[in-house]
């Protein structure tokens, strides 16, 4: 290849991987061809894992061992025929392309076309990158040929349209037809057989059967020649130019070796594959799928059984080299001979490749054919494959699943897992038996000892308890999680731990507390490079940014959060980003019209109802009040409705919200009487801290405020400003003073606190860039200026005598200040007296500095 001739003209290193045309190609491949020649690849490539955040951390390590393979002399990456590269080996490509610009490292890849996966669904991603460049090889045209044959052929040149008639311009067609016979025919396995001798052609077909690439002694054992003989063979074919010898001894293009396998009499290629099969199995067991893929070729009389069991072995295998996508290919393979234990390995592996539908029907038929057996054990399998999905759907699929198995004998540690996915299903589905079957899940995953069931439990139970209500015992659960750490199955325990104890300290408004549990996150992240680790710390930080006011800080920690949550590639970690820019908009009192007409759309398709709220609050946020109130109707009664537990706070409180923004006083109602009794938190629940919209006291201030509960709103409204001030929560201290003004001048006493408060929170409102709370302020102030002078009796000019009394002026001072004659200042205070019904120049200023 030219560029790597061009690379060792600057004394840079070239390393190469290929994919090939065999459906055993191991995952990886390509790479892991690579790691003979790079250093710390190989060991980045054997990690041992089974979620998508490992995965991303396999691909960072491999990244990071590239780069340092180049260092500042550089480092060229061939990869050839990618059209044949299985999904993993593509999604590391991806990777490495988003981190090219900080390495000195080239990336030289080779394929045919893009227009099938997996290759087409990366390869837009490729092109979205800076560093990324498309070139696109094209036949010769006849002027190169003619200059070829005027080299090679000097006599033909004159043949150069004839041959790219023939040829289409294919480089590999035109050498061959000037090495053979330009008058000849043009069919690729003519030109290729006629090249070299019989005995050759044999020995052809038995390589083209291995695959693209040659392994010698492999190849002897499978053509039954012997080794002497193989080898002259071989360097016959090279001659002939159908074989090249380096960089290993290989066909000259697929199109070639294609060519001999389709010249092969249907019984000599199934003998051949049944051969390779044996040769292999005796001599390379890691090579799995490719043992499958030969004995599914072979058309020996037992060739399923054999195939199935190596497929099994390759799925199994495909999935500790987290390559999800190919370990389903080899779980379909082993469908052959289909029975629970092979429906469940093909449901696992979808499951971790992220197949919702599919593993649960195939969860579902491993379920019944169990039943059918009476195999209690592998009907608990079946309901304990998928985890953490809160669709609707699949709830209540996976929680009849569990039921199933519990109905039968289980023990204890498998009984409480199970019980424990009941628990978060019915709380997923506002069950009243959440509370009580976690609580149950708990104390047999505490008397079993198994670690896993233990993690179970504790996440059943904290997650039944997301609700402001029960914050010390999830407290407890958090830091019991903490102190578990990794488990066999559940490498996560302790990240888990930290999350909800972020959550409870913003609850309790410890952000000193906070912070430590996020530095603990980001020491998890860092140490154990999981991605989804990573995922939490940006989201939280997200959240704690936005509750101090520090808006762009919050904003950028939320593209973090995205970016990462689509290499998680999980429906519910790309939506929070999109949630938290709903909870900032609404805090701002302002959504940008576009985000606003794509999440109305986005909406309409989610099934989740305390997504489907954000409907009505997007067409209030627009101004159009009248699709607000219609889209909010079904939501109006459910704060009677809906019982305490997971989101209930998050839900209720938004539907508060929603009511007081369209003004509808009979739910504000319902919310306020929901709430009543609740001690004052910082409105998180244990359920994510998605968002944290300061002291509770203000939501009741306000819901009060707008139910006529003008002296409790009051109330309300002062802690707030307290408690917020105490945290430093800007935003919140600004609207908790915004609801006081409102519930002062709605009293109709206290004007001048009104207003001053009123104007401390304008203010802020600026400096924060609120327009929202900022208009609401403006109009406020208006109309306390308006109801000031309504009852005030006093003229402008003797307003200004009055405050300058009130300063302690003299009338002397007041006559210069305002440039008035002393007895003009005289008949002004008399005036004032008389209109206040005041006697003494003290009166006047206690006055003044009352309204002041």
């Amino acid at each position: 290849m030219a560029v790597a001739e061009m690379a060792k003209d600057y004394d840079v290193p070239v390393v190469r991987g290929y994919a090939v045309d065999d459906p055993g190609m191991p995952p990886l491949w390509p790479w892991r061809r690579l790691a003979r020649d790079v250093p710390h690849l190989g060991e980045a490539l054997s990690a041992k894992a089974n979620d998508a955040s490992a995965r991303f951390t396999m691909f960072a390590d491999a990244t990071d061992a590239l780069a340092e393979a180049a260092g500042q002399r550089g480092l060229v990456i061939v990869l050839e025929d990618l059209h044949w590269a299985d999904p993993s080996s593509l999604r590391l490509l991806a990777h490495l392309a988003g981190d090219l610009a900080r390495t000195r490292i080239l990336v030289v890849g080779t394929f045919r076309a893009a227009d099938r996966p997996p290759l087409a669904e990366v390869m837009p991603e490729l092109l979205r990158s800076n560093e990324m460049r498309a070139i696109r090889l094209a036949g010769l045209s006849t002027p190169d040929i003619a200059r070829w044959l005027r080299i090679a052929a000097p006599d033909a040149e004159a043949m150069a349209d004839q041959v790219e008639a023939k040829t289409n311009g294919n480089p590999l067609f035109v050498r061959m037809l000037i090495e053979h016979d330009l008058n000849g025919h043009p069919e690729l396995r003519r030109l290729v057989l006629a090249q070299v001798p019989q005995a050759a052609r044999d020995l052809l077909g038995a390589a083209a059967v291995l695959g693209e690439r040659i392994d010698p002694p492999l190849l002897t054992q499978v053509s039954g020649m012997a080794g002497a003989d193989v080898g002259e063979l071989l360097d016959q074919s090279v001659r002939a130019g159908v074989l090249k010898a380096t960089p290993a001894i290989s066909f000259t293009h697929a199109l070639v070796r294609d060519a001999v396998y389709e010249e092969l009499p249907p019984t000599r290629r199934m003998a051949l594959h049944h051969r390779a099969a044996l040769a292999l199995q005796a001599a390379d067991t890691s090579s799995a799928g490719r043992i499958a893929h030969h004995w599914r070729l072979s058309g020996s009389p037992d060739w399923t059984v054999h195939c199935v069991r190596w497929a099994r072995r390759a799925a199994a295998g495909a999935v500790t080299d987290l390559a999800y996508d190919e370990a389903v290919e080899f779980a379909r393979l082993a469908m052959l001979i289909p029975d629970a234990e092979t429906i469940l390995e093909l449901a696992r592996a979808e499951f971790l490749a992220g197949r919702m539908g599919e593993s649960l029907e195939h969860c579902d038929q491993a379920a019944r054919l169990a039943e059918a057996t009476d195999r209690p054990d592998l009907l608990a399998a079946a309901a304990l494959v998928m985890t953490g999905i809160g669709d609707p759907k699949t709830t209540t699929a996976i929680d009849r699943l569990c039921a199933s198995a519990l109905a039968r004998p289980q023990p204890a540690a498998v009984q409480a897992r199970l019980l424990a996915k009941r628990a978060i299903a019915a709380a997923e589905m506002d069950r009243p038996d959440a509370r009580e079957l976690s609580a149950e899940a708990l104390r047999l995953a505490e008397r079993s000892g198994d670690p896993d069931a233990l993690v179970d439990g504790i996440h059943a139970r904290h997650f039944t308890l997301c609700a402001p209500q029960f914050w010390a015992e999830r407290v407890e659960l958090g830091r019991r999680a903490c102190a578990l750490g990794a488990t066999p199955e559940q490498p996560h325990a302790a990240l888990w731990g930290h999350v909800w104890l972020v959550d409870a300290w913003f609850q309790a408004g410890d952000l000193a507390a906070v912070d430590n549990e996020l530095n603990q996150i980001e020491r998890l992240a860092t140490t154990n490079r999981h991605l989804l680790a990573w995922w939490h710390l940006k989201r939280l930080r997200a959240t704690r940014a936005a509750l101090v006011g520090e808006f762009d800080r919050a904003l950028a920690f939320n593209d973090a959060a995205r970016e990462i949550a689509e290499r998680l590639d999980t429906e519910g970690t790309s939506g929070l980003s999109v949630a938290f820019l709903y909870q900032l908009a609404l805090v701002r009192g302002e959504i940008d019209p576009e985000f606003a007409r794509m999440g109305l759309e986005a909406l309409g398709t989610v099934e989740i109802t305390l997504a489907q709220i954000f409907i009505p609050i997007t067409y209030a946020l627009l101004g159009d009040t009248e699709s607000a109130k219609s889209t909010f109707e079904r939501f109006r009664h459910m704060p009677d409705e809906v019982p305490i537990g997971p989101r209930w706070a998050a839900l209720v409180s938004t539907i508060g919200r929603l009511a007081i923004m369209l003004g509808d006083a009979e739910t504000a109602d319902r919310v306020y009487r929901c709430f009543d009794g609740l001690e004052p938190d910082y409105m998180t629940d244990g359920s994510g801290a998605l968002f944290c919209d300061g002291a509770s006291p203000r939501m009741f201030g306000e819901l009060a405020l707008a139910t006529g509960r003008v002296p409790e709103a009051i109330g309300h409204f002062r802690l707030a400003i307290e408690m917020n001030a105490r945290i430093g929560a800007l935003p919140f201290l600004a609207l908790s003073r915004l609801g006081l003004a409102e519930a002062l001048a709605a009293q109709g006493s206290g004007l001048p606190e009104a207003r001053k408060l009123a104007t401390e929170a304008a203010a802020e409102f600026r400096r924060l860039d609120m327009p929202g709370p900022l208009a609401a302020a403006d109009a406020l102030l208006r109309a306390l200026g308006t109801a000031e002078r309504a009852t005030n009796p006093l003229s402008p000019r003797e307003c200004e005598v009055a405050a300058l009394i009130g300063e302690a002026l003299s009338n002397k001072q007041i006559a210069e200040h305002l440039v008035l004659s002393e007895r003009t200042v005289e008949t002004h205070v008399r005036n004032i007296l008389g209109k206040l019904g005041y006697t003494t120049r003290t009166e006047i200023a206690t006055w003044s500095v009352r309204r002041a």
